[in-house]
């Protein structure tokens, strides 16, 4: 199969899933969306970043969701990906571009309902692995949260704050000391789970007409961050 071919095939698996699971209108949401992004984008994005030093003090119980047939997978590699293809479990068809975030280094945090994904967030602990447009000194122990989705089915039950808490705690786990996150200002959903743990430190702006492409970041002032920031970030 060429890479064209693959491409293809991936598209209209995403496109299969997200009308199996979002419906029509999200469908030809992400469709028009897709289409138009190609040739003209203007983002407003919060930027977020914590001090990870304090989650020593915090206890994964107070973050865990009222059900318990749920399982946390950590997918580093397509090897370890196509393995739960081979369970019955649609890993590669159930996320945007899955294999190159994998290849790029990118780590994936899944839960599952039985063999139904719930709630899926990657992370990037290089420059390599990471799309983000913000600053992240990953030289300096810094990490990223990546794209993150949680199935329609399971929202509102409290898989993304938990998988949130656990990606953090394995970044810190690595030695690494700050996370940063940025979520589009439209995006309301997924912002309270992130302020739970990180603190808004800034705003970005992203412009992109044809292949033109600009990136600014604005920051609060340094009095203004939310301790354990206002120690760590500028």
């Amino acid at each position: 199969m060429s890479i064209f071919e693959a491409e293809v095939r991936r598209r209209i698996d995403r496109a299969r899933d997200i009308l199996k699971t979002e419906g029509i209108a999200s469908l030809v949401r992400n469709g028009f969306k897709f289409l138009v992004s190609n040739f003209f984008a203007y983002d407003t994005i919060y930027l977020y970043a914590t001090s990870l030093e304090h989650f020593r003090t915090l206890d994964e119980t107070d973050f865990k969701p009222k059900i318990d047939n749920f399982t946390l997978k950590i997918v580093s590699t397509n090897q370890e990906a196509d393995r739960l293809e081979a369970e019955g479990i649609e890993f590669h068809s159930s996320t945007h571009n899955s294999r190159q975030r994998l290849d790029k280094g990118a780590i994936a945090f899944c839960i599952f309902v039985g063999r139904e994904l719930a709630n899926i967030g990657w992370i990037a602990m290089t420059k390599q692995a990471t799309s983000t447009h913000m600053k992240v000194d990953f030289s300096n122990n810094e990490a990223h949260a990546e794209w993150a989705w949680t199935n329609p089915k399971y929202r509102r039950m409290g898989f993304e704050q938990y998988a949130s808490f656990k990606r953090r705690q394995f970044v810190f786990s690595k030695g690494k000391t700050v996370f940063r996150s940025d979520i589009d200002k439209s995006n309301v959903a997924p912002q309270g789970s992130v302020s739970k743990f990180d603190s808004k430190y800034g705003e970005g702006r992203y412009l992109k007409i044809l292949w033109w492409k600009s990136w600014k970041e604005t920051h609060l002032k340094p009095d203004e961050l939310t301790p354990p920031l206002s120690s760590q970030l500028s």
